[in-house]
């Protein structure tokens, strides 16, 4: 009995990472969903070249399947992002202490979204115009296909941001209109002191709930990442080398001009701190976010590696990543610009200063507000093109990769939002630089 009991114990040490092997033995999630990306691209290019969608087999089980894998990480992200989103803004607001520092924040926050999202916008214009990627490119596809949708203008989108029924917000997945209600009640509860602490206090419990649920969703993110990269990979292949080889190369520099050069400029001189570092421990939500084409999917892990890794407050954290996820598209600014021109250019039309100038505001209001999910830049951008009387062949012609340019798109949406709470921290003089400057501060809590 004695052996069996120490046995166990050994066994028992074993499972719970007690042993300096198992230590060793561990990846850290980063890692896993990189290599779960590559192989995910091998073997979908494996499949697209073995007939991809035209091999019945693949099509009818192999696909369906990889497809499934991807749906069920995207569901389970679906299914917390809406609770962690309406837990952490009421908790961040309550954590902040009182009205004017939350004014404070919110206002910097906003302006900040504001400011990156028009710059986002300009840049993606200026390479539209050096680069001119619909020069020389001709279309003879169906546009019927392509179905128009009206967004809403300036009042409307900004009369939206108020619930009619906060509870069919929350339903639905509004982010908009449950984070302005959330904000409310954290208003509401800050007024009422001491007689709101027990709320308070169950608000802020609901909140770690979250982030519990949250760590053990984070668990099968490579396994999704692997389906989806292995359907989108089997569907395109090589087949995004065609005519819009331009316009991807154009969208894809842009963004990185956006995360490589405007990015670490914003770090260095308003954060001031190093952005090799902030890459360094950045990567994991960039490589969600790319992988996954939606920004709600990187956030929960944002929201862990903020505080966590980053040295920013949690507060601030809880109040400007979610916000970002809705409010704060920078790369999808990035693509309004570049397929305006696009379309210009595939009809022959020159875009005076003054349109160029509008489109910039437009498109950084358009923007704001816009769902955290995959597609929407795509509604967006014809929304564009059909008020400024463009064609939407430009639209139809880029749809069928859209994917792959979306990846780029909301990666840099998500850094955006790493970046925007590092530099607020800063600014409000709340940053923990030693854990920033720790390469390996929250890396033991990051292991799988």
């Amino acid at each position: 009995m004695e052996v069996i009991e120490k046995s166990q114990e050994a066994t028992t040490e074993l499972k719970n990472g007690n042993g300096k092997n198992s230590k060793r033995k561990k990846m850290k999630l980063h890692i896993k969903i990189f290599v779960f990306l590559f192989a995910g691209i091998v073997f979908g290019y494996v499949l697209n070249i073995m007939g991809g969608t035209g091999n019945p087999v693949i099509n009818s089980y192999i696909l369906p399947f990889l497809q499934f894998i991807g749906d069920v990480f995207l569901k389970l992200i679906k299914m917390i992002v809406v609770p962690l989103v309406f837990f952490c803004i009421i908790d961040a607001a309550l954590s902040l202490g009182d009205v004017k520092k939350l004014r404070s924040i919110g206002v910097k926050t906003i302006v900040w979204f504001l400011g990156s999202s028009a710059l986002a916008a300009t840049i993606g214009l200026i390479l539209a115009n050096l680069i001119k990627p619909g020069v020389g490119v001709t279309f003879s596809g169906d546009v019927s296909t392509v179905e128009v949708k009206e967004l809403p203008g300036v009042y409307q989108t900004i009369l939206d941001l108020i619930p009619n029924n906060p509870f069919a917000s929350l339903t639905n997945g509004d982010m908009m209109p449950i984070i302005v209600f959330s904000l409310f009640l954290g208003f509401a509860l800050i007024g009422l002191g001491e007689h709101g602490k027990p709320l308070a206090d169950v608000i802020s419990l609901c909140s770690e709930v979250m982030f519990k649920i949250v760590n053990s969703i984070l668990v099968i993110i490579p396994y999704g990442v692997f389906g989806l990269m292995s359907v989108a990979m089997a569907k395109y292949g090589v087949a995004i080398f065609g005519p819009v080889l331009k316009f991807i190369a154009t969208d894809y520099l842009a963004n990185a001009i956006m995360v490589i050069v405007v990015y670490s400029v914003f770090l260095r001189f308003i954060g001031k701190v190093s952005p090799i570092m902030f890459w360094k421990k950045a990567f994991e939500p960039w490589m969600i976010a790319f992988s996954t084409c939606t920004s709600s999917a990187a956030l929960p892990v944002s929201m862990e590696v903020a505080p966590k890794r980053l040295g920013v407050p949690k507060d601030i954290a809880s109040f400007v990543l979610p916000l970002g996820a809705t409010a704060n598209m920078n790369g999808t600014c990035i693509y309004f610009g570049i397929i305006v021109l696009f379309a210009s250019q595939l009809c022959g039309v020159n875009l005076s200063i003054e349109q160029q100038i509008m489109l910039v505001l437009q498109a950084t209001f358009l923007s704001v507000g816009c769902a955290a999910t995959p597609q929407i830049g795509l509604v967006i951008s014809i929304t564009l093109l059909t008020q400024m009387g463009l064609p939407l062949e430009a639209t139809a012609l880029v749809a069928g990769i859209y994917r792959i340019i979306d990846q780029a798109h909301t990666s840099t949406n998500s850094s955006g939002d790493l970046v925007t709470s590092v530099c607020i921290a800063s600014m409000e003089k709340e940053l923990d630089r030693d854990m920033y400057n720790d390469p390996n501060a929250g890396r033991d809590e990051q292991a799988a």
